[in-house]
């Protein structure tokens, strides 16, 4: 179980035993070729699509911040 936050480009997960930081991508919108949509869409004869990425298209960056490591519950009495 994990808890998602996003801001901006930036999208936040903070897992158990790390947190995750991704860039999410981001397209040029001045891009001649794509025209700010960050690729192309294709569709065949027999309904399939297929989408190719843009070369302006960033990729994701995900970067992951290790946490403590939590010490174990013990399940005895002290005495």
């Amino acid at each position: 179980m994990y808890l998602t936050r996003t801001f901006g480009r930036w999208q936040i997960e903070l897992h158990r035993r790390a947190v995750y930081l991704t860039r999410l991508p981001k397209s040029d919108p001045n891009c001649t070729a794509c025209r700010g949509d960050g690729g192309h869409g294709y569709v065949t004869p027999a309904g399939d699509g297929d989408w190719e990425d843009c070369h302006c298209l960033t990729w994701l960056r995900t970067w992951r911040l290790p946490l403590w490591p939590r010490r174990p519950i013990r399940e005895e009495y002290p005495f």
